[in-house]
């Protein structure tokens, strides 16, 4: 007689899939059956024992060998290889510093040459202002001597009329024979009022003559 289980499973093969065996997880505590459990060590012979001792040796010192072999292959390598780098850089800087000294020399004439033009410039502009001093004092000395001229030709037309001692007594006797009053006064329109000690004249010529005299 065929069980209900037998007929699932036959009904059922794609779904219905047993348990295979499986690892125990690791985050799972130990078994309680096992708890206490010391495992037996294992007994190897003592001939077995040197055996493995000096396959292990050999393997240990092969190994070393074979690391201090491409250790020293390495730095062989790179000693070459910076060796290499070391006179191609020292040729890349012996290029970058010809260039860098050619290149500040250039720049050296060139702010030497514009520092000349600079100074003949400053001094071309010095020698003009300095002329141009030189010409605006000459004017003004030449302005000062025509003044100084003007005012002793002034003067030497004045001194004519200047009182001397030889001139005195008759200069005394014009101003008693010529008395001026100078108390006058100008009203609104302009008209000159005589002072009352002014001696009257009957016309400009008249003036004219007593004022010579």
């Amino acid at each position: 007689m065929i069980s209900q289980n037998q007929l699932l499973k036959r009904a059922l093969p794609l779904i219905i899939q047993s348990a295979s065996a499986h690892r125990k997880p690791r985050w799972l505590p130990v078994a309680k059956s096992r708890m206490f459990r010391i495992p037996k060590r294992p007994e190897i012979p003592e001939e077995e024992k040197k055996e493995l001792l000096r396959l292990h040796n050999n393997y240990k010192t092969q190994m070393r060998a074979i690391k201090r072999f491409y250790f020293e292959e390495k730095i062989k390598e790179n000693s070459s290889l910076q060796s290499a780098s070391s006179e191609m850089s020292q040729k890349l800087e012996a290029e970058d510093w010809e260039r860098c000294v050619a290149l500040n020399e250039q720049w050296n004439a060139q702010v030497a040459a514009e520092r000349e033009e600079r100074r003949r410039a400053e001094l071309e502009k010095m020698e003009q202002h300095a002329l141009q001093r030189m010409e605006a004092k000459d004017r003004e000395l030449e302005k000062r001597i025509e003044r100084a001229s003007e005012e002793i030709r002034k003067q030497k037309e004045l001194s004519a009329t200047f009182i001397t001692p030889e001139t005195l007594d008759a200069a005394i006797d014009k101003a008693l024979d010529n008395p001026i009053d100078y108390n006058f006064a100008i009203d609104l329109r302009g008209n000159k009022i005589e002072g009352r000690d002014t001696p009257p004249y009957k016309n400009t010529e008249e003036k004219r003559e007593a004022a010579s005299n």
